[in-house]
């Protein structure tokens, strides 16, 4: 992460927790540590892979569809919570995190029952935190979408500098040669600003586009 931070690269993708585990574990902490000091934005593709889980879901048929529909609002809210409630925002309140095609239509009910749940059962569980989860989610997460218009609907209650529409250009789940088409007619109604932020202006000020790169100490 240094190095590529080095040669220019403006953030880091995380596919597994950096100590191999299947959870989260304080050996993950010098990772995180070393992100916010590189101030490297980690992105995290739908799910993280833990040695205990071997599948991957079904690749074709029926099933197939299901897995790749429902990924995002499946297996992203457990990697997600799993950071908020385990603490790494208080120990590096610097650092972001974003949640890749992971759409975003989902959130607000999932952050309601993860406040919720967090509060009813922090004491047996041990768990210790400064804030209510949805807070740290609000300040310190961005979550992508390729075509989500539960998501845009609802752009208040997910937050809208927490969500960023994606092309996934060249990938075969993009919409060119349509793109523009697609946007303007999930977009219909929501004010310039809300859409420049959607669209642009949230990944420009997560990944210091347009700033002169420093690599720090």
């Amino acid at each position: 992460m240094r190095r590529c931070r080095e040669k220019g690269f403006r953030g880091v993708i995380l596919t597994a927790w950096p100590g191999g585990g299947d959870t989260l574990g304080v050996e993950d902490d010098r990772f995180f540590a070393a992100a916010q000091d590189l101030m490297m934005p980690i992105s995290i593709h739908i799910r993280i892979v833990r040695p205990g889980r071997r599948s991957t879901g079904p690749l074709e048929g029926p099933a197939a569809i299901a897995n790749m529909a429902l990924a995002g609002m499946t297996l992203f809210p457990e990697v997600m919570s799993e950071i908020i409630v385990g603490g790494i925002h208080d120990r590096f309140p610097k650092l972001t995190f974003l949640g890749v095609e992971t759409d975003v239509g989902w959130i607000p009910a999932a952050l309601e029952q993860l406040d919720n749940f967090y509060w009813r059962n922090r004491a047996h569980t041990g768990i210790q935190i400064k804030r209510l989860p949805s807070e740290y989610f609000h300040d310190h997460w961005l979550c992508t979408f390729i075509h989500d218009r539960i998501g845009i609907r609802n752009r208040y209650d997910v937050g809208v500098r927490n969500m960023a529409w994606s092309t996934d250009y060249p990938h075969h789940g993009n919409d060119w040669p349509y793109s523009r088409k697609v946007v303007g007619e999930m977009f219909d109604g929501v004010p310039a600003r809300e859409r420049y932020e959607i669209c642009a202006g949230n990944m420009v000020r997560a990944y210091g586009l347009g700033q002169t790169l420093e690599v720090p100490g």
